[in-house]
């Protein structure tokens, strides 16, 4: 064999080599490009459930019981006998006035129920004797009938004289300010020399807590005496706490377009404190053993609302019509089965037809 065949058997065998490493890396490459290429996917199944929607309420935690005291006499204030934070039980003194500007008056009523008490004392006698000599038929009748109508008006007079003495000692009680109902002093303003403002105290029983909200028109019909909520804080981020709804108020309130419905908050639950801000979650629809799906799995598709379903890794975009939806799960009304295999996240991305991969 000659010089030059041998030359040209080498060129043609690593042409051929050449080609064969073409052929093969080029399959290689386009089975690891189709790998490279499909979609990572997340699944769920659908399932039966019971489903339900919570609608927020928003209002601020508050002593089921407080009273606002308010100074009725206007005078000085003598005596402050307590302050914020202290607790005080019914009938302890908070705060005294100056009396000096009503005792007088107090004076003089108790002088005028005096004399027309005596005044009354005098006009009996009179007319117990008067009756008896109309009796024995010494007077007249008309001298009796005077000395009747003399007697009425004695009584009518110390009646008026002791509703007005009355008033005045109400006056002069006005001068102590006392603590109506056991709790916390949560409110003061009185100050020693000077008038009061009102208020001048608030005292709270926080033994029970409550929160006051007000609800639309189109929550109020969902929402019943008695109902259980959760109830969220901010001072407390993370923990849930509950309530029962205590009172549900038939009409709008005054000057307004929403109804008042107040929360009791459940005993025993520790760190809520009047004055902190609250959320109240209540129920505002639900319905039992429905097919459901996460809410992440519903996409819009071509204007319609569609839900990936995997076969046999295979996914397909199918139509379904949604219902109730809390955010988290949405009922399916049509279009799906339950324990289909869905995709969850991922499905924004699928070729229908096109095999994905799953992944945890």
């Amino acid at each position: 064999m000659s010089k030059n065949k041998k030359i040209l058997i080498a060129i043609v065998a690593v042409l051929v080599l050449f080609s064969a490493y073409r052929i093969i890396s080029a399959n290689v490459g386009a089975e690891e490009e189709e790998e490279k290429y499909r979609v990572n996917v997340k699944t769920s199944q659908v399932e039966v459930m019971d489903l339900t929607t919570t609608s927020p309420l928003t209002g601020s935690i508050q002593a089921e019981n407080q009273v606002i005291l308010a100074a009725a006499l206007q005078g000085e204030v003598t005596g402050v006998y307590v302050e914020v934070g202290d607790y005080v039980t019914a009938g302890t003194t908070l705060v005294t006035l100056d009396t000096s500007s009503v005792s007088a008056s107090y004076g003089q009523a108790s002088a005028a129920y005096n004399m027309a008490v005596e005044g009354l004392n005098t006009a009996k006698v009179t007319y117990e004797r008067m009756k008896t000599l109309y009796e024995e038929g010494a007077i007249s009748k008309q001298a009796l009938e005077q000395a009747q109508m003399g007697y009425t008006t004695a009584q009518e007079q110390v009646n008026q004289a002791k509703a007005a003495l009355g008033s005045a000692g109400t006056a002069v009680g006005y001068g102590t300010i006392t603590a109506p109902i056991d709790g916390y002093v949560t409110g003061l303003s009185a100050v020693v020399g000077q008038f009061p403002g009102n208020p001048v105290a608030t005292v709270s029983d926080t033994s029970t807590l409550e929160i006051n909200c007000s609800v639309s028109e189109y929550l109020i019909g969902s929402i019943k005496v008695g109902d259980p909520v959760a109830i969220t804080v901010k001072a407390h981020p993370g923990v849930n706490f509950t309530g029962t709804v205590k009172t549900v108020s038939p009409a709008p309130g005054l000057g307004s377009f929403t109804y008042p419905v107040s929360i009791g908050i459940d005993e025993g639950q520790e760190g809520l404190m009047a004055g902190m801000f609250a959320e109240v979650h209540v129920t505002s629809n639900s319905k039992e053993q429905v097919i459901a799906v996460p809410s992440d799995a519903v996409l819009i598709k071509n204007g319609e609302t569609q839900v990936v379903v995997l076969n046999d890794l295979i996914p397909e975009y199918v139509k379904v019509e949604t219902g109730l939806d809390n955010g988290e799960y949405v009922e399916i009304l049509s279009g799906l089965a339950e324990g289909q295999t869905i995709v969850t996240t991922g499905q924004h991305y699928v070729v229908a037809g096109e095999e994905v991969n799953i992944v945890e």
